[in-house]
């Protein structure tokens, strides 16, 4: 299928549909972990899974992801799913607070985070270990001359982020964030559209639904 030549995603997963600009890298630390100590995983992102993938036998214990894909991700590599949140920080909170308080939960994160799932549970009284297991910094990819019809898609606040370091926002721009925390990332004067789920997919069905 022909790549859509106005749309590029600004992200580390890349979509075969649109023009795919890898803007971000991930570094994975070394960690020791003793996964029976624990009754679940919180999993925020695929890059938590594939970062697990390199400590140990993650596998052992469900995963609680943040949204539907992440799941999917989680499942493609052998994980069982225990329950899946709305694609954003608070709504693992929420699901934790109703249903899995009385567990205690292993958190692999970022180094940086854009909610703070550990402190909001630790205040819950929930049992957590919280560590970090991946960082993403900015590529030191080639620059692309966008055209003023660009309909920029972003996955990340650090996608946002690397992107402000090398281009600038024209007003003939149309921006998709895969939701509001990624939104938030961005220069308070843009205008910009939600994905309907959390997933690069639906990204890239809101973009073409621009053209």
């Amino acid at each position: 299928m022909p790549k859509h030549s106005s749309i590029f995603l600004f992200s580390k997963t890349s979509h075969p549909e649109v023009n795919h600009i890898p803007i971000l890298d991930v570094t994975y630390f070394n960690a020791s972990v003793h996964f029976p100590s624990y009754d679940y995983i919180i999993v925020t992102s695929k890059e938590t899974v594939l970062a697990l993938e390199k400590i140990g036998a993650w596998k052992i214990l469900p995963v609680l992801a943040i949204s539907e894909a992440t799941a999917e991700f989680a499942k493609s590599r052998g994980a069982e799913v225990l329950d899946i949140a709305e694609g954003y920080g608070k709504s693992i909170v929420e699901l934790v607070k109703n249903k899995y308080s009385d567990l205690k939960a292993l958190y692999p994160h970022a180094k940086v985070i854009a909610f703070d799932i550990e402190g909001e549970l630790k205040k819950l009284s929930v049992e957590l270990d919280a560590f970090v297991i991946y960082a993403t910094s900015c590529a030191k990819a080639k620059k692309v001359e966008l055209p003023s019809d660009a309909i920029c898609i972003f996955t990340s606040p650090s996608s946002v982020n690397c992107f402000l370091q090398q281009y600038i926002f024209l007003p003939t721009y149309k921006i998709v964030c895969i939701g509001e925390t990624t939104a938030s990332a961005l220069p308070n004067d843009l205008t910009y559209v939600l994905s309907e789920k959390t997933s690069v997919e639906s990204t890239v069905l809101k973009a073409k639904s621009l053209l």
